[in-house]
């Protein structure tokens, strides 16, 4: 391995002990409550190293975003992989895994829902928008392609069905976890959460063909 090659490894490996540092701190006390500072401290590192590799906590939460987009992204390739229909089983374990990436990563799609409406407060660089925008299309055109494979060929508005029935899934998942995030503390023990699961599974696997943007 030649220097700038194992260089590369190693700025690679630091960043991403900022990242895993950060995201446990942010987990705990919130993302308002956590210092660079206190980012540094718990990544082992002295805060001038911390800057050369993010310029403030904003960037830290933006290259947090862009890990969690790509392992929802992997999530989607590894459910999709085989082309067919996902029998109530695997859905299942697609609804479990996207839980723990989204305990993990929520940021992601906190700010899918909020800064790319003008409406979040994170100040997102060029650089990790446009990475996030690129990973997130990647993710609904896999989603799109499998649902429109479902679709008889010859249907005209399949691109638009697919299209539909991709933004309700989203939905539908994101609304799951924000239920199952605060009810499995407060209200839900785990036989109600394992049988929400089960139910939402039932419905993504018998997501309507005829849906579409425009019904």
């Amino acid at each position: 391995m030649g220097i700038s090659e194992r260089k590369g490894r190693e700025k690679k490996q630091r960043k991403e002990q900022i990242l895993e540092a950060a995201r446990n701190l942010f987990q705990e006390r919130g993302f308002l409550n956590v210092t660079m500072g206190d980012i540094a401290e718990s990544a082992e590192l002295s805060i001038g190293t911390l800057y050369l590799y993010f310029k403030n906590k904003d960037d830290i939460y933006g290259g947090l975003a862009c890990l969690g987009s790509q392992k929802f992204d992997a999530l989607l390739d590894e459910a999709l992989h085989r082309k067919k229909k996902l029998s109530h089983k695997d859905l299942v374990s697609f609804i479990e895994k996207f839980m723990l990436v989204y305990a993990d990563y929520g940021c992601y799609f906190d700010i899918l829902m909020f800064n790319f409406k003008g409406k979040g407060n994170i100040n997102l660089s060029d650089g990790y928008a446009n990475t996030l925008r690129e990973i997130t299309q990647s993710s609904m055109a896999k989603s799109v392609a499998y649902f429109s494979a479902q679709l008889k060929k010859d249907r005209k508005d399949k691109t638009e069905v697919a299209r539909a029935a991709t933004l309700v899934i989203w939905a539908l998942l994101l609304g799951l976890t924000q239920i199952l995030n605060v009810g499995r503390t407060e209200i839900l023990n785990e036989e109600d959460v394992q049988r929400i699961i089960n139910k939402a599974a039932h419905l993504l696997k018998n997501v309507p063909p005829e849906l579409s943007l425009s019904s």
